[in-house]
């Protein structure tokens, strides 16, 4: 199965292939192996579209990528490749926060949220992902406070001053 998961992902872009994948993993979970094999594939296409198929799996079926969590993180905070990241990203944000947190990562959201050389949608994810890690160690959100409210709001896009805004009103709730 994994050579057709893989002849599908060389194959033309779009969501119908991806749509098709992650209904045949839903419906037989022991495909998920080949599937998650693939989102580390030598050729970044086959890989970044494998980690798209599982994106939509960590909405839809968290529970195959649980125990993927910290190797998750691992490959998030070591990817070069902006696009692939943030799909890492937003698997991470879709799954249960794990206990102990893991700092290492917490400081690489923190980092990711307010660097400029990470993508808009980068940066909303990281932020988002600090909030519902420091709602795990709630003496940790004055911390996350300081840093939303330090930020220079007319130097990050629309999208992430919204995210800013949004979370700075939950965590004064």
């Amino acid at each position: 199965m994994k050579e057709d998961f893989k002849k599908a992902l060389e194959g033309t872009l779009g969501r119908k292939p991806i749509d098709r994948i992650v209904e045949q993993v839903i419906a037989s979970p022991a495909l998920f192996a080949d599937l998650y094999a693939l989102t580390q594939h030598e050729e970044e296409k086959i890989a970044w579209r494998a980690t798209w198929a599982c994106e939509k799996l960590s909405i839809l079926a968290p529970s195959l990528l649980i125990n993927k969590r910290e190797e998750l993180m691992q490959r998030a905070m070591q990817c070069p490749h902006d696009g692939m990241r943030r799909l890492l990203l937003n698997i991470l944000h879709h799954l249960p926060i794990s206990e102990p947190i893991n700092v290492a990562f917490l400081d690489f959201c923190l980092h990711g949220m307010l660097s400029p050389t990470e993508s808009v949608a980068g940066q909303a994810v990281c932020m988002k992902l600090a909030y519902a890690i420091c709602r795990k160690e709630p003496e940790l959100m004055s911390e996350l406070e300081a840093y939303l409210e330090n930020m220079e709001p007319e130097y990050y896009t629309a999208a992430v001053q919204c995210t800013r805004k949004n979370i700075l009103k939950k965590i004064r709730k």
